[in-house]
């Protein structure tokens, strides 16, 4: 029995069926390349491997490069940014997105599958882009302005890729269980790092400023868990479709271990926004709230040995964060005093908006002490949409909101006593335990909530499909 031979293997994997001369000059043509780029730098090989790794995935096995989106998106921050154009960081998440976009590029001209897609919430965003355009003829900062508009455009990006490769209901397993994945790996590494003692001011890798609140990725303690939290509910979820044992205790112990995770960074947004899913989800679904319940006491009872009996640094100050400073979120006047600003901000322009980008600079005319601070952020994305949007932002955020409700209400609706119904709670949930905490924390682009969304609206246009075709959704397990 002859062996394939590797120039053989080489053209069966790029389409060929033997190989030809074209096929070894072309081969030795991209090792002369990839030596020269290693001569200037050895990480410029490196990426280009890597990249055309990625388009190879995405035009092979598209859901692997949506799950390596996800993944990106989780663990990209500006410490781990490879380089800075302006004010916009350029890291992990930026090079996966473009390189998907072009392996979507590719199937949209080779296998004319639609490049743009529509979903209900389309419309207010590419309004809001509009608006954003239009206001950077009076902002007060022109690169902040466009850094604001392209991370709208980014989003847009996101969103049309998620939902060009997501079309299934076990697509949209495969990339719930890849984003799983990357927040226990966040998860793990804050953890290591803690334990073992690595995590240093100058390093990465590093615990928060004053002890015991882990960053995850060398990131404020509020992004660590505000980027974990978002999963937790739905890792349940899954445990709870899934037929298999096995698998069902991993989903459980993935997303028990993802929330201790996230509860250890001392971050109240975090527990408090999934508290507030878990009430809503336990008030309207019963299996959520049977194991929101196991969830909670077997929650409570580890916390309780990690305080107790474990170092006495990281999970109790995070305890101690979360339950008894909760007056501090209300009575330190570093958010009202910004607060007080936008509102000034938005008088001042007579309710059209100081435009896209600036505040850190124009907070300056209002506020010397919050300028001279690291607050000079509206600490709300009601707030800094009011002070740079005005009334028309705050209209298109009231539409957006309208248009992922009515989605929300009608998958409920569509998936009664079915397996899907059970992400119809968890998901709308966990976005509006997030969207209340928002009104004292967060900028709209800073947090995964988009990605979220665009999962979940990929959910929802999968069971609108099969309601048409009149197909039959998965079934509850028993």
């Amino acid at each position: 029995m002859s062996r394939e031979g590797p120039l053989s293997a080489l053209a069966r994997v790029f389409g060929g069926s033997t190989p030809t001369w074209k096929t070894a000059v072309g081969v030795l043509a991209a090792q002369i390349f990839l030596a020269g780029l290693m001569v200037i730098d050895w990480r410029l090989p490196v990426a280009v491997v890597m990249g055309v790794g990625v388009v190879v995935l995405a035009l092979r096995r598209p859901l692997l490069a949506v799950g390596l989106l996800i993944a990106g998106r989780l663990v990209s921050t500006g410490s781990m940014s490879f380089i800075r154009i302006g004010k916009v960081n350029i890291g992990l998440f930026e090079p996966v997105l473009f390189l998907a976009l072009a392996a979507l590029a590719v199937h949209a001209v080779t296998r004319k599958q639609k490049l743009l897609q529509d979903w209900p919430w389309r419309g207010p965003l590419l309004a809001f882009a509009s608006w954003q355009v239009l206001g950077l003829l009076w902002c007060h900062s022109l690169g902040g302005g466009i850094q604001e508009l392209i991370a709208v455009g980014v989003i847009f990006c996101t969103a049309t890729i998620v939902l060009s490769y997501v079309k299934s209901y076990a697509d949209f397993r495969v990339v719930v269980s890849a984003w799983l994945a990357a927040a226990v790996l966040i998860g793990l590494l804050a953890l290591t790092t803690d334990w073992t003692g690595v995590g240093d001011v100058k390093d990465t890798w590093e615990v928060a400023a004053g002890g015991g609140r882990e960053t995850g990725l060398g990131q404020q303690p509020n992004w660590f868990a505000m980027n974990l939290m978002f999963i937790v509910l739905t890792a349940f979820g899954m445990a709870a479709v899934e037929s298999r044992r096995w698998a069902r205790w991993l989903f459980v112990a993935a997303g028990f271990f993802v929330f201790v995770s996230q509860l250890r960074s001392g971050s109240r947004g975090g527990i408090y926004a999934l508290v507030i899913a878990s009430a809503l989800i336990g008030l309207a679904h019963p299996i959520a709230r049977k194991w929101i319940l196991r969830f909670a006491g077997l929650a409570l009872v580890v916390f309780a040995g990690f305080s107790l009996f474990g170092d006495g640094g990281s999970t109790t100050k995070a305890v101690n964060r979360i339950i008894m400073n909760l007056g501090t979120t209300w009575g330190e006047d570093v958010r009202e005093q910004n607060w007080m600003v936008c509102l000034q901000m938005f008088a001042d322009t007579w309710g059209r908006g100081i435009g896209p980008g600036g505040y850190p600079e124009l907070v300056a005319e209002y506020n010397w002490r919050i300028y001279d601070s690291i607050h000079k952020y509206p600490h709300g994305i009601f707030w800094g949409v009011t002070a740079h949007y005005g009334v028309v932002g705050l209209g298109l955020g009231a539409w957006l909101v309208v248009a992922v409700f009515k989605m929300s209400r009608d998958l409920v609706r569509w998936t009664k006593g079915t397996a899907v119904e059970v992400f119809a709670w968890t998901m709308p949930a966990t976005m509006l335990g997030y969207a209340l905490w928002s009104f004292v924390e967060f900028n709209f682009d800073d947090k995964p909530f988009w990605e979220f969304l665009a999962l979940f609206t990929a959910l929802y246009l999968f069971v609108r499909r099969a309601r048409a075709a009149e197909e039959a959704l998965p079934e509850l397990p028993a």
